[in-house]
């Protein structure tokens, strides 16, 4: 095949403009609620917000997906009257318009949102997001068109917990204990009759703000031949509402330090000798935080 000079030319120069201008990096989809709930009885509304937080300045569209499949393009997504047939996971996912090759870009999926829609007459409303150890939390049993309630039981695992006359249950500090399974009966009367309805069970879960870590080996095996590289991984999650927070690794061997502390989470055994092997640990510490974990023992045995 034959090709002109001017269009070998033309498709140089797209080349470099090609390499020149790299694909930005994708951002991540979040939803929000922007009025309602997202556990809501039928006949009720909600509306869900799709954004680009790190990049909010852009002109994007906002595709929706209920299991992977796609419903429509916008930004808000509301439930009018919402049905039961309606509940389901939820995610959005951004796209826009970009100069350079292949001339749109998509987000990353948002995390999954849950919306519930209760036919019944009792649910229990809970955080719509995690809640950490030591927050405050409330957990409301909703009747459907708010009758004065006669009592109102709490469960925890199927568990009675707490018995009142109020829709409401009050934690005032968090633990991890607190996670799991509520549900809520509620009675009340009407034209002189006693009803009693139960909620579905909602999950809650509550997480340390520190999670304990964990000491991982790479390549995953306590016993390696002299000469090969060894990376210690110490893996934890820090879960804070505010930002500027660091994590600080510490490393250490048959309980000596490795070094002064790191923001890396790895440290590397670049040729294991004998005297490499032993019990590690590694330890981590958030400094504005005062809080400061542990892992267990990892033993590394070096073999010739």
């Amino acid at each position: 095949m034959d090709f002109l000079p001017g269009s070998v030319a033309v498709l140089a120069l797209f080349a470099i403009v090609k390499s020149q201008d790299p694909t930005p990096l994708p951002v991540l989809a979040k939803i929000t609620v922007q009025t309602g709930e997202a556990r809501l009885f039928s006949e009720e509304d909600v509306q869900l917000n799709c954004s680009i937080p790190d990049d909010p300045g852009a002109n994007w569209k906002y595709h929706w997906f209920q299991y992977g499949k796609r419903l429509k393009t916008t930004e808000v997504y509301s439930f009018k009257n919402a049905a039961v047939q309606q509940s389901g996971n939820y995610t959005c996912q951004g796209e826009k318009d970009i100069e350079a090759w292949p001339y749109s870009l998509n987000s990353l999926p948002s995390e999954p949102i849950t919306v519930h829609v209760d036919g019944g007459w009792a649910l229990l409303r809970v955080p719509a997001e995690p809640v950490l150890i030591e927050e405050s939390m409330t957990l409301t049993c909703r009747v459907r068109d708010e009758p004065v309630l006669v009592d109102v039981i709490f469960y925890k695992d199927d568990v009675e917990i707490y018995k009142s006359k109020s829709k409401d249950l009050v934690f005032k500090s968090l633990t991890l204990k607190d996670q799991g399974f509520y549900s809520c009966r509620a009675t009340w009367t009407q034209r002189f009759e006693f009803h009693s309805a139960q909620s579905q069970p909602a999950f809650v879960t509550v997480l340390d703000k520190l999670v304990t870590p964990v000491l991982k080996l790479e390549p995953k095996k306590s016993s390696v031949k002299r000469g090969d590289s060894v990376v210690l991984r110490c893996v934890t999650q820090l879960n804070a509402r505010e930002k500027g927070h660091s994590i600080d690794y510490y490393f250490f061997k048959d309980e000596e330090r490795l070094g002064p502390s790191s923001s890396h989470e790895a440290y590397t055994i670049q040729r294991a000798e004998e005297n490499d092997a032993g019990f590690y640990t590694c330890k981590v510490r958030v400094r504005t935080l005062h809080l400061e974990k542990w892992s267990d023992r990892v033993e590394l045995r070096v073999r010739k």
